[in-house]
Order: C-alpha cells, then sequence, then structure tokens
C-alpha cells in the first residue's frame, strides 16, 4: 500500500480497485495509516455513506477513493488522475470499465495495475486482448524513485 500512497502523491486523485469489500476497507485502513486521506465505498456500506465519499471526492476532500467493482458503477467524476487495479480484473470487460475512469474529457490519465507473480498471466491474456504495449513486468518497492514520475516506467 506503500506503493498507492507513492503513485497517489505522484498522480493525484486515485481510485483504487479492489476485488472485496474487505480488502477495499484493508487498502483503506492502511492508506489512512500513511497519511493518505481515503475512504471505501462498497455494497456493505449504506448508500448515504457512499453518495458522502463520493461527495468528498468529487470534492477533493479525498485523495483516493477505494471501490469494488459494484460500488463504483454509475460513477462519473472528469478528473481521475489514475486509476489503480489493486487485483487485476479477470476479463477485458471489467479491465475497460475501471480504467475509464481516468483521462476523461480529453485528460490525460494513469491506469496501473498491480499483480502477484502468479497474476501475470491474465494480465498478459487482458494487455492482448486490449492491444496494450506487452512490456515485461516491473518489480517495484516504495521506495522506488520512478513512482515520482510514472512516465520513467514507459
Amino acid at each position: 500500500d506503500k506503493v498507492i500512497a507513492a503513485i497517489v502523491e505522484s498522480t493525484g486523485k486515485t481510485v483504487v480497485f479492489c476485488d472485496t469489500k474487505r480488502l477495499c476497507d484493508r487498502v483503506t485502513e492502511n492508506l489512512q495509516d500513511l497519511g493518505v486521506n481515503a475512504a471505501a465505498i462498497h455494497g456493505d456500506l449504506t448508500q448515504a455513506a457512499r453518495e458522502k465519499a463520493i461527495v468528498r471526492f468529487t470534492n477533493n476532500d479525498l485523495k483516493v477513493l477505494v471501490a469494488t467493482d459494484v460500488a463504483a458503477r454509475g460513477i462519473d467524476i472528469d478528473d481521475v488522475a489514475c486509476v489503480v487495479h489493486y487485483v487485476p480484473p479477470i476479463d477485458t470487460k471489467a479491465y475497460l470499465h475501471r480504467s475509464g475512469r481516468t483521462a476523461r474529457a480529453g485528460r490525460d490519465g494513469w491506469a496501473v495495475t498491480l499483480a502477484e507473480y502468479n497474476q501475470h498471466t491474465t494480465c498478459r491474456i487482458i494487455q492482448r486482448a486490449l492491444r496494450l504495449a506487452t512490456n515485461p513486468p516491473v518489480e517495484v518497492f516504495s521506495n522506488d524513485k520512478r513512482l515520482k514520475d510514472l512516465n520513467l516506467f514507459l
């Protein structure tokens, strides 16, 4: 989660996608412990709590919104600088839906996928299906200076 904190510091407003509600809560707590202003949205929260988090994120009171795919449906926020796939999605539609939260209205944006070694095959399948650059995976630690400028990974 220190890697995400460094990415947020370098890029700005970020949506982090997790595959479970429990993981959303854990990532949110870890980011908050690191001093990152973050909130989770998922199905176990009340509609009022989810809406409050979205309003705070839209108004720049939150730097990070940690969400499940289901909770993030229908969210339309124009100035998201980065999307982080905390767990790679299983299919290309989910990847496109998540990644489409950034780079809206002609703006630049980042889509970053965090993957364990055993998830590389899933990532390759998505890369090929979407005709994305198939650069080899890069091992990154939270103190990696390239996190200050994600362009260094290109």
